[in-house]
């Protein structure tokens, strides 16, 4: 068996360095970036941020409101700031770039995100059952 050292080849998605616990998300939320209307991947979320999958490069420290919409049309408008935005490529060949976001931090959002990972978390729970 091979030695890997996860120093070496610690998680991508970076989860190691994180307080809360990620859900993947790509089929079970849709996101927009409201400042330019453009759609963009929901990778996975959290109660302190989430990956998005994007076109074009976010810069990093820029704060965004940006749409998310669940399978059962709930949605909510959440302020988050890029943290990191490093290139990719799609499944079929396309660049892409993705971006991690932390959610700014107010009650109003606290309690968006709480319904937002139920919803998230339902969804993933009915699709195993």
């Amino acid at each position: 068996m091979a030695d890997v050292h996860p120093q070496r080849f610690g998680n991508p998605l970076g989860a190691d360095r994180r307080r809360h616990s990620r859900f993947l998300a790509s089929d079970r939320l849709v996101g927009t970036l409201v400042s330019t209307d453009r759609p963009v991947r929901i990778r996975d979320v959290g109660a302190g941020g989430f990956s998005a999958e994007t076109v074009e490069p976010v810069p990093t420290g820029r704060t965004e409101r940006v749409r998310l919409i669940a399978s059962d049309d709930w949605s909510a408008v959440l302020e988050a700031t890029s943290l990191y935005c490093h290139p990719t490529v799609s499944p079929s060949g396309l660049p892409r770039f993705v971006t991690g976001f932390a959610f700014a931090e107010s009650d109003e959002i606290r309690r968006a995100v709480a319904t937002l990972l139920e919803k998230v978390t339902s969804v993933a729970f009915e699709a195993e059952g």
